[in-house]
């Protein structure tokens, strides 16, 4: 009965309340509760269409967290591998936690309605778009023009649970050593696809059950994340800048990867430059940590830069499916004129015959390619280097990766060079 509370409070602080599903979790939740409040997030749509279906009446705003336990309640039966009466009853027990004990036979008949009904409903497919995506019609009208041949690809892969990748610490270890402790321990693994610092477990883990996890032997990083570093290859001494640094994972790759590189991560948000000094701390590394606008930053020039602009994390749904119902279109827009500001002010840093890489984890061409095209157009100072990925598509300026089943996030890549200063008479 607790996991189903404790769902539905997580739940309303993000359906309610507008908070990020990662903020939202207490110190408390059980591990069946974040199975259900990702679940419930990820099928919102669908489970909205069915337990509608199966009211009577709709329930009035004020029960919000009624229609959300019916939401858990349904996901639970359609997901669980436990018997559905266990789940009803479980449920319907809830109704005393949320003080609303009067709902205790409403949520009965609702759940076995349901049962009872099951096949007919199930079948969906003259339903909304955003009822057979569980996606938001604005955001599936952009996918599918944006990707016409892969958009089902995405919808699927944005649906399903991701895998849990690990980042090997190559100062501490090898993929090879480490690959062989996970065995010992009967953690099944394998080695990534994309980058050879990847393992990609065959199911997720807590991160006590790692070996060498608090010892800086390896991290939680996703594989289309972890190819920043490789793109961006860097030498002894060179100056880097990490633009948006938070929470640090590509800025603690990049000094597995080059220890010997000056490195600054930079990120604006003081509260998350915290998660910088902590990934730092744990992984025994250093670099010089800064909380600045990158417009504020002067009198200073870099060899190489790193850009993870903030983005709508369209590529990154299967982490954070709350983004499904706190993104709105009107954001998409405003997400854009932040990168264009970025990638300029960063290119204002960067020293002539210096790289910079832009990232997001986006799949909307207008934070991607439409972003760096527009930035090219507008100077005669940019190259644009190839970036040579087996994975993904090749596009005229960068590479986009997809969201694949069991595989990589999607993520957006473009490189690009500063050409050098001519000198006279050249």
């Amino acid at each position: 009965m607790r996991e189903y509370q404790q769902a539905v409070s997580t739940l309303l602080k993000v359906v309610r309340n507008g908070q990020s599903l990662a903020s939202s979790f207490s110190q408390e939740v059980t591990p069946l509760a974040k199975q259900i409040t990702y679940g419930v997030l990820r099928e919102y749509y669908l489970l909205d269409y069915l337990s509608s279906s199966v009211l009577d009446r709709p329930l009035p705003s004020k029960h919000l967290d009624l229609k959300l336990l019916l939401f858990c309640g349904i996901y639970s039966i359609r997901t669980l591998k436990r018997p559905q009466h266990a789940s009803v009853d479980a449920v319907v027990d809830s109704t005393k936690a949320l003080r609303k004990p009067w709902s205790k036979s409403l949520v009965n008949a609702v759940l076995r309605n349901y049962i009872r009904r099951r096949n007919d409903l199930d079948d969906i497919s003259g339903e909304s778009i955003e009822i057979q995506t569980n996606h938001p019609e604005w955001l599936t009208t952009r996918i599918s023009r944006a990707w016409p041949d892969d958009a089902g690809q995405i919808f699927r892969a944005n649906n399903e649970q991701p895998p849990m990748v690990l980042r090997i610490n190559e100062l501490k270890t090898t993929r090879e050593n480490y690959l062989t402790l996970l065995a010992d321990d009967k953690v099944d693994a394998r080695a990534g696809s994309l980058v050879t610092s990847s393992v990609v477990l065959e199911s997720p883990c807590p991160v006590d059950r790692l070996p060498g996890f608090e010892d800086g032997w390896v991290s939680i990083q996703d594989e289309a994340s972890q190819l920043a570093a490789y793109l961006l290859k860097t030498c002894a001494e060179e100056n880097v800048l990490d633009a948006c640094a938070a929470p640090g994972g590509k800025a603690c790759h990049l000094l597995e990867m080059y220890p010997d590189i000056k490195l600054v991560a930079n990120d604006k948000d003081q509260v998350r430059l915290k998660a910088i000094n902590e990934n730092l701390i744990r992984l025994g590394l250093s670099c010089e940590v800064t909380c600045m606008d990158l417009v504020d930053i002067r009198n200073r020039k870099f060899d190489k830069i790193l850009i993870d602009a903030p983005c709508s994390a369209t590529g990154i749904i299967r982490r954070h499916p709350d983004i499904k119902l706190l993104r709105k279109n009107s954001d998409i827009d405003k997400l854009c004129a932040m990168q264009s500001r970025l990638i300029l002010a960063a290119w204002q840093l960067l020293d002539h015959g210096g790289e910079l890489l832009y990232s997001t984890c986006s799949v909307l061409p207008e934070e991607n390619e439409d972003i760096v095209s527009s930035f090219i157009l507008s100077r005669d100072d940019v190259e644009v280097l190839p970036i040579n990925v087996d994975a993904g598509i090749k596009l005229q300026i960068g590479h986009q990766l997809l969201p694949t089943s069991a595989a990589h996030d999607g993520f957006y890549y473009a490189h690009l060079r500063k050409l050098p200063l001519m000198r006279p008479g050249e």
